[in-house]
Protein backbone atom coordinates (compact mmCIF):
# COMPACT_ATOMS: atom_id res chain seq x y z
CA UNK A 1 0.00 0.00 0.00
CA UNK A 2 1.23 3.51 -0.81
CA UNK A 3 2.04 5.63 2.23
CA UNK A 4 -0.23 8.43 0.98
CA UNK A 5 -3.18 6.01 0.91
CA UNK A 6 -2.42 4.76 4.42
CA UNK A 7 -2.04 8.37 5.56
CA UNK A 8 -5.44 9.37 4.15
CA UNK A 9 -7.18 6.32 5.65
CA UNK A 10 -5.70 7.03 9.08
CA UNK A 11 -6.61 10.71 9.14
CA UNK A 12 -10.04 10.16 7.62
CA UNK A 13 -10.91 7.68 10.36
CA UNK A 14 -9.44 9.73 13.19
CA UNK A 15 -11.15 12.96 12.18
CA UNK A 16 -14.66 11.56 11.79
CA UNK A 17 -14.21 9.95 15.21
CA UNK A 18 -13.09 13.26 16.69
CA UNK A 19 -15.94 15.22 15.10
CA UNK A 20 -18.52 12.82 16.51
CA UNK A 21 -17.08 12.99 20.02
CA UNK A 22 -17.26 16.79 20.04
CA UNK A 23 -20.79 16.82 18.64
CA UNK A 24 -21.93 14.33 21.28
CA UNK A 25 -20.31 16.31 24.10
CA UNK A 26 -21.98 19.56 22.98
CA UNK A 27 -25.32 17.82 22.49
CA UNK A 28 -25.27 16.40 26.03
CA UNK A 29 -24.43 19.82 27.43
CA UNK A 30 -27.26 21.48 25.52
CA UNK A 31 -29.76 18.82 26.60
CA UNK A 32 -28.81 19.55 30.21
CA UNK A 33 -29.64 23.19 29.58
CA UNK A 34 -32.95 22.32 27.91
CA UNK A 35 -33.97 20.08 30.78
CA UNK A 36 -32.90 22.78 33.24
CA UNK A 37 -32.11 20.09 35.75
CA UNK A 38 -28.36 20.42 36.06
CA UNK A 39 -27.49 22.83 38.88
CA UNK A 40 -23.75 22.53 38.25
CA UNK A 41 -23.72 23.38 34.54
CA UNK A 42 -24.43 27.07 34.77
CA UNK A 43 -21.19 29.00 34.99
CA UNK A 44 -18.11 29.76 32.96
CA UNK A 45 -16.11 26.85 34.40
CA UNK A 46 -18.56 24.37 32.94
CA UNK A 47 -18.00 25.64 29.41
CA UNK A 48 -14.28 25.84 30.13
CA UNK A 49 -14.19 22.06 30.64
CA UNK A 50 -15.59 21.58 27.12
CA UNK A 51 -12.52 23.40 25.80
CA UNK A 52 -10.22 21.36 28.05
CA UNK A 53 -11.65 18.11 26.68
CA UNK A 54 -11.87 18.98 22.99
CA UNK A 55 -8.94 21.24 22.12
CA UNK A 56 -6.00 23.34 23.24
CA UNK A 57 -7.08 25.94 25.79
CA UNK A 58 -4.30 28.34 24.80
CA UNK A 59 -5.60 28.39 21.20
CA UNK A 60 -9.04 29.35 22.49
CA UNK A 61 -7.68 32.14 24.70
CA UNK A 62 -5.95 33.70 21.71
CA UNK A 63 -9.39 34.52 20.33
CA UNK A 64 -11.65 34.81 23.39
CA UNK A 65 -11.27 36.16 26.92
CA UNK A 66 -14.13 34.28 28.58
CA UNK A 67 -15.55 30.76 28.44
CA UNK A 68 -19.12 31.75 27.64
CA UNK A 69 -21.60 29.44 25.95
CA UNK A 70 -21.71 31.16 22.56
CA UNK A 71 -17.94 31.48 22.17
CA UNK A 72 -17.22 27.90 23.24
CA UNK A 73 -19.84 26.38 20.95
CA UNK A 74 -18.69 28.43 17.97
CA UNK A 75 -15.01 27.62 18.58
CA UNK A 76 -15.56 23.89 19.11
CA UNK A 77 -18.11 23.40 16.34
CA UNK A 78 -17.66 25.98 13.59
CA UNK A 79 -14.34 27.83 13.87
CA UNK A 80 -11.99 27.57 10.90
CA UNK A 81 -9.19 28.90 13.13
CA UNK A 82 -9.56 25.86 15.40
CA UNK A 83 -7.94 22.89 13.64
CA UNK A 84 -9.79 20.57 16.01
CA UNK A 85 -13.27 22.04 15.48
CA UNK A 86 -16.05 19.87 14.09
CA UNK A 87 -15.91 21.89 10.86
CA UNK A 88 -12.14 21.41 10.54
CA UNK A 89 -12.28 17.69 11.34
CA UNK A 90 -15.01 16.99 8.80
CA UNK A 91 -13.18 19.15 6.24
CA UNK A 92 -9.96 17.15 6.79
CA UNK A 93 -11.88 13.88 6.58
CA UNK A 94 -13.50 15.00 3.32
CA UNK A 95 -10.21 16.05 1.73
CA UNK A 96 -8.64 12.72 2.63
CA UNK A 97 -11.69 10.85 1.33
CA UNK A 98 -11.41 12.71 -1.99
CA UNK A 99 -7.81 11.56 -2.40
CA UNK A 100 -8.73 7.89 -1.98
CA UNK A 101 -12.18 7.76 -3.58
CA UNK A 102 -11.11 4.73 -5.60
CA UNK A 103 -10.16 2.90 -2.35
CA UNK A 104 -13.11 3.54 -0.02
CA UNK A 105 -16.80 2.68 -0.60
CA UNK A 106 -18.51 5.45 -2.60
CA UNK A 107 -21.25 5.56 0.04
CA UNK A 108 -18.68 6.58 2.65
CA UNK A 109 -17.49 9.50 0.56
CA UNK A 110 -21.10 10.56 -0.05
CA UNK A 111 -21.89 10.56 3.69
CA UNK A 112 -18.82 12.64 4.54
CA UNK A 113 -19.37 15.02 1.62
CA UNK A 114 -23.01 15.59 2.58
CA UNK A 115 -22.06 16.16 6.20
CA UNK A 116 -19.44 18.72 5.20
CA UNK A 117 -21.95 20.83 3.27
CA UNK A 118 -24.55 20.58 6.03
CA UNK A 119 -22.02 21.99 8.49
CA UNK A 120 -20.78 24.63 6.05
CA UNK A 121 -24.32 25.85 5.28
CA UNK A 122 -25.59 25.83 8.87
CA UNK A 123 -26.38 29.35 10.06
CA UNK A 124 -25.42 30.25 13.63
CA UNK A 125 -27.30 33.55 13.48
CA UNK A 126 -30.21 33.66 15.95
CA UNK A 127 -30.03 29.88 16.32
CA UNK A 128 -31.97 28.36 19.22
CA UNK A 129 -30.71 25.79 21.69
CA UNK A 130 -33.13 23.26 20.20
CA UNK A 131 -31.82 23.88 16.67
CA UNK A 132 -28.23 23.54 17.82
CA UNK A 133 -28.99 20.28 19.58
CA UNK A 134 -30.75 18.92 16.47
CA UNK A 135 -27.69 19.90 14.44
CA UNK A 136 -25.30 18.03 16.73
CA UNK A 137 -27.61 15.03 16.76
CA UNK A 138 -27.52 15.04 12.96
CA UNK A 139 -23.71 14.87 13.05
CA UNK A 140 -23.91 11.95 15.48
CA UNK A 141 -26.33 10.13 13.17
CA UNK A 142 -24.09 10.71 10.13
CA UNK A 143 -21.16 9.33 12.10
CA UNK A 144 -23.02 6.08 12.77
CA UNK A 145 -24.04 5.92 9.12
CA UNK A 146 -20.39 6.25 8.11
CA UNK A 147 -19.36 3.57 10.61
CA UNK A 148 -22.07 1.29 9.24
CA UNK A 149 -20.72 1.70 5.71
CA UNK A 150 -17.18 0.96 6.90
CA UNK A 151 -18.25 -2.11 8.88
CA UNK A 152 -20.43 -3.57 6.14
CA UNK A 153 -18.56 -2.61 2.96
CA UNK A 154 -14.83 -2.29 3.68
CA UNK A 155 -12.78 -5.40 2.84
CA UNK A 156 -10.71 -6.58 5.81
CA UNK A 157 -7.50 -5.63 4.06
CA UNK A 158 -4.59 -3.35 4.97
CA UNK A 159 -6.93 -0.40 4.35
CA UNK A 160 -9.21 -1.56 7.14
CA UNK A 161 -6.26 -1.82 9.55
CA UNK A 162 -5.38 1.85 9.03
CA UNK A 163 -9.02 2.78 9.61
CA UNK A 164 -8.81 0.93 12.92
CA UNK A 165 -5.57 2.68 13.86
CA UNK A 166 -7.21 6.09 13.48
CA UNK A 167 -10.52 5.14 15.09
CA UNK A 168 -9.29 3.39 18.20
CA UNK A 169 -6.37 5.68 18.94
CA UNK A 170 -8.78 8.63 18.91
CA UNK A 171 -11.30 6.68 21.02
CA UNK A 172 -8.74 6.16 23.77
CA UNK A 173 -7.61 9.78 23.66
CA UNK A 174 -11.07 11.27 23.97
CA UNK A 175 -12.32 8.78 26.55
CA UNK A 176 -9.33 9.38 28.80
CA UNK A 177 -9.31 13.18 28.38
CA UNK A 178 -13.05 13.35 29.12
CA UNK A 179 -12.75 11.27 32.28
CA UNK A 180 -9.67 13.21 33.39
CA UNK A 181 -11.42 16.59 33.19
CA UNK A 182 -14.69 15.43 34.75
CA UNK A 183 -13.04 13.53 37.60
CA UNK A 184 -10.81 16.50 38.42
CA UNK A 185 -13.87 18.72 38.55
CA UNK A 186 -15.68 16.40 40.95
CA UNK A 187 -12.70 16.38 43.28
CA UNK A 188 -12.56 20.18 43.32
CA UNK A 189 -16.34 20.59 43.62
CA UNK A 190 -16.80 17.90 46.31
CA UNK A 191 -20.43 17.23 45.45
CA UNK A 192 -22.39 16.41 48.59
CA UNK A 193 -25.78 15.60 47.07
CA UNK A 194 -26.57 12.26 45.50
CA UNK A 195 -28.82 13.77 42.83
CA UNK A 196 -26.04 16.09 41.67
CA UNK A 197 -23.51 13.24 41.55
CA UNK A 198 -25.97 11.06 39.66
CA UNK A 199 -26.77 13.70 37.04
CA UNK A 200 -23.10 14.67 36.69
CA UNK A 201 -21.86 11.16 35.93
CA UNK A 202 -24.90 10.41 33.79
CA UNK A 203 -23.80 13.32 31.59
CA UNK A 204 -20.28 11.88 31.42
CA UNK A 205 -21.59 8.49 30.27
CA UNK A 206 -23.92 10.06 27.72
CA UNK A 207 -21.13 12.22 26.30
CA UNK A 208 -19.17 9.01 25.70
CA UNK A 209 -22.25 7.23 24.25
CA UNK A 210 -22.13 4.46 26.87
CA UNK A 211 -24.94 5.42 29.27
CA UNK A 212 -27.41 2.68 28.27
CA UNK A 213 -24.83 -0.10 28.38
CA UNK A 214 -23.57 1.12 31.77
CA UNK A 215 -27.07 1.06 33.26
CA UNK A 216 -27.67 -2.43 31.87
CA UNK A 217 -24.58 -3.65 33.69
CA UNK A 218 -24.62 -1.54 36.86
CA UNK A 219 -28.27 -0.46 37.16
CA UNK A 220 -28.61 3.08 38.53
CA UNK A 221 -25.52 2.90 40.75
CA UNK A 222 -23.63 6.04 39.72
CA UNK A 223 -20.36 5.80 41.62
CA UNK A 224 -17.45 7.73 40.02
CA UNK A 225 -14.92 4.89 40.42
CA UNK A 226 -17.41 2.40 38.95
CA UNK A 227 -17.98 4.70 35.96
CA UNK A 228 -14.25 5.17 35.38
CA UNK A 229 -13.55 1.44 35.66
CA UNK A 230 -16.28 0.79 33.11
CA UNK A 231 -15.22 3.28 30.43
CA UNK A 232 -11.52 2.50 30.78
CA UNK A 233 -11.21 -1.18 31.68
CA UNK A 234 -14.30 -3.03 30.48
CA UNK A 235 -12.95 -5.41 27.84
CA UNK A 236 -16.35 -5.91 26.19
CA UNK A 237 -17.22 -2.22 25.78
CA UNK A 238 -16.31 -1.02 22.25
CA UNK A 239 -15.55 2.49 23.48
CA UNK A 240 -13.44 1.52 26.48
CA UNK A 241 -9.70 2.15 26.56
CA UNK A 242 -8.95 -1.55 27.10
CA UNK A 243 -11.11 -2.73 24.18
CA UNK A 244 -9.65 -0.02 21.93
CA UNK A 245 -6.07 -0.91 22.84
CA UNK A 246 -6.71 -4.55 21.94
CA UNK A 247 -8.15 -3.41 18.61
CA UNK A 248 -4.97 -1.43 17.94
CA UNK A 249 -2.95 -4.58 18.57
CA UNK A 250 -5.26 -6.62 16.35
CA UNK A 251 -4.94 -4.08 13.52
CA UNK A 252 -1.15 -4.17 13.85
CA UNK A 253 -1.04 -7.97 13.84
CA UNK A 254 -3.27 -8.20 10.77
CA UNK A 255 -1.19 -5.59 8.97
CA UNK A 256 2.07 -7.40 9.78
CA UNK A 257 0.73 -10.95 9.30
CA UNK A 258 1.31 -11.67 12.99
CA UNK A 259 5.03 -11.02 12.69
CA UNK A 260 7.20 -8.35 14.26
CA UNK A 261 9.74 -7.08 11.76
CA UNK A 262 12.70 -4.86 12.68
CA UNK A 263 11.00 -1.79 11.19
CA UNK A 264 7.79 -2.39 13.18
CA UNK A 265 9.32 -3.43 16.51
CA UNK A 266 9.03 0.03 18.07
CA UNK A 267 5.32 0.25 17.23
CA UNK A 268 4.71 -3.25 18.58
CA UNK A 269 6.44 -2.32 21.84
CA UNK A 270 4.45 0.90 22.27
CA UNK A 271 1.11 -0.82 21.66
CA UNK A 272 2.00 -3.51 24.22
CA UNK A 273 3.05 -0.80 26.68
CA UNK A 274 -0.34 0.84 26.25
CA UNK A 275 -2.06 -2.53 26.65
CA UNK A 276 -0.19 -3.17 29.88
CA UNK A 277 -1.46 0.11 31.32
CA UNK A 278 -5.10 -0.86 30.70
CA UNK A 279 -4.74 -4.48 31.73
CA UNK A 280 -5.93 -3.89 35.29
CA UNK A 281 -9.14 -5.50 36.43
CA UNK A 282 -9.82 -2.45 38.60
CA UNK A 283 -8.22 0.96 39.10
CA UNK A 284 -7.93 0.11 42.78
CA UNK A 285 -4.72 -1.67 41.82
CA UNK A 286 -3.08 1.55 40.65
CA UNK A 287 -0.09 2.79 42.63
CA UNK A 288 -0.23 6.35 41.23
CA UNK A 289 -2.91 9.09 41.46
CA UNK A 290 -5.67 8.89 38.85
CA UNK A 291 -4.73 12.17 37.17
CA UNK A 292 -1.15 10.96 36.72
CA UNK A 293 -2.50 7.69 35.30
CA UNK A 294 -4.75 9.53 32.82
CA UNK A 295 -1.84 11.69 31.69
CA UNK A 296 0.33 8.60 31.24
CA UNK A 297 -2.32 7.02 29.00
CA UNK A 298 -2.54 10.19 26.88
CA UNK A 299 1.25 10.30 26.52
CA UNK A 300 1.26 6.66 25.44
CA UNK A 301 -1.41 7.45 22.83
CA UNK A 302 0.85 10.15 21.41
CA UNK A 303 3.79 7.73 21.41
CA UNK A 304 1.76 5.07 19.61
CA UNK A 305 0.67 7.71 17.10
CA UNK A 306 4.25 8.79 16.41
CA UNK A 307 5.30 5.14 16.11
CA UNK A 308 2.58 4.59 13.49
CA UNK A 309 3.86 7.65 11.63
CA UNK A 310 7.46 6.49 11.69
CA UNK A 311 6.67 2.85 10.85
CA UNK A 312 4.44 3.51 7.85
CA UNK A 313 5.73 6.96 6.77
CA UNK A 314 2.52 8.82 7.47
CA UNK A 315 2.08 12.57 7.72
CA UNK A 316 2.62 14.53 10.90
CA UNK A 317 0.63 13.38 13.93
CA UNK A 318 -0.24 16.19 16.32
CA UNK A 319 -0.80 15.85 20.03
CA UNK A 320 -4.27 16.97 21.20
Amino acid sequence: MLSRVADSLFWLSQNIERADRMAKLLSVRLISILENSDPINSDENDWKEVIEITCNKSDYLKLYSTFDRHSVIYFVAFSKENMNSIYSCVSIARENAKMIREIIPIELYEVINELFFKIKEFSTISVTTEQLNDFFQMIHEKYFLAQGVIASSMPRSDCYSFFKFGKYLETIRKTVSTIDVYYDKELSARFDKDDITYHYWTSVLKSLSVYESYVQKNQAFMDPKTVINYVLLDEKLPRSAKYSAYQLLKAFQELENHRVNPYSESLNNKIHELLEEVSYQSLEHLNIPLHAYFQKLLQLCDQVGFAIMETYYLGEIKST
